[in-house]
């Protein structure tokens, strides 16, 4: 019966050990991948700006890779399945740092159209 009791403590104390781990690392309480979620920058109470939309992701890529060469962080984002009159919306904005929105539309203006 001792026995029992001392394997019965060392699988709680194992399984509560693991259950600590995994919330400081890998998974948020939601059971979302901390890596997934868009973080800013502590401290940062910076407003993001749209500097350009497209109806095509592949050309919002190429802005965000543009951009990224550039040094300027960027986010694309899609607009909604459709508007509150239940049309379809099509669009893929570019969204940058308030405080890099005049660099951003430089660099947009000299890709070649």
């Amino acid at each position: 019966m001792a026995t029992f009791v001392v394997y019965l403590l060392l699988v709680a104390g194992i399984i509560y050990f693991i259950s600590t781990r995994r919330g400081l690392g890998g998974m948020g309480p939601s059971g979302i991948s901390k890596t997934k979620e868009i973080h800013p920058k502590p401290g940062s109470q910076e407003v993001w700006k749209q500097v350009y939309e497209t109806a095509s992701m592949d050309e919002a890529r190429l802005i965000r890779t543009r951009l990224g060469e550039e040094g300027i962080e960027c986010i694309l984002y899609e607009q909604g399945k459709k508007d509150i009159h239940g049309n379809l919306l099509k669009g893929v904005g570019v969204a940058v740092p308030g405080s890099a929105v005049s660099q951003a539309q430089a660099s947009i203006a000299k890709i070649p159209a």
